[in-house]
């Protein structure tokens, strides 16, 4: 159960921009942490309000959740990937995007009517 949620500035993206943030991403999640594809979940959500800096400059804001251990090594290659992926497909710069990672306990995340625990 890795959860990527990708929130963007811009008004609206492109089926074709969603569709490959939904697969690169889910990709890279998956081969970075080392879980299935099959439970990687992917949200875009573009329109959001935001600045940074004082600046309403396109700006991106993700999270990466995981049921389990994030070790840094595995964030920081995480961090490099998704920021480029989102520089390339949606021409925001790295030093607009921050990122958030969040370890849960298996009690915490629930999927097909039970938990992981």
């Amino acid at each position: 159960m890795p959860l990527l949620k990708i929130k963007i500035s811009h008004p609206s993206v492109s089926e074709s921009s969603s569709t490959a943030l939904q697969a690169e991403g889910a990709g890279i999640i998956s081969q970075e942490i080392g879980k299935s594809l099959d439970f990687v979940m992917v949200l875009v959500e573009a329109g959001v309000s935001a600045s940074f800096g004082g600046k309403t400059t396109p700006v991106a804001y993700l999270e990466v959740k995981n049921v389990g251990e994030l070790t840094p090594d595995v964030t920081s290659k995480l961090a490099q990937r998704l920021s480029s992926l989102i520089e390339e497909e949606l021409s925001i710069s790295k030093d607009r995007i921050y990122i958030e990672f969040q370890e849960s306990e298996r009690r915490l995340w629930g999927w097909n009517g039970k938990t992981f625990a």
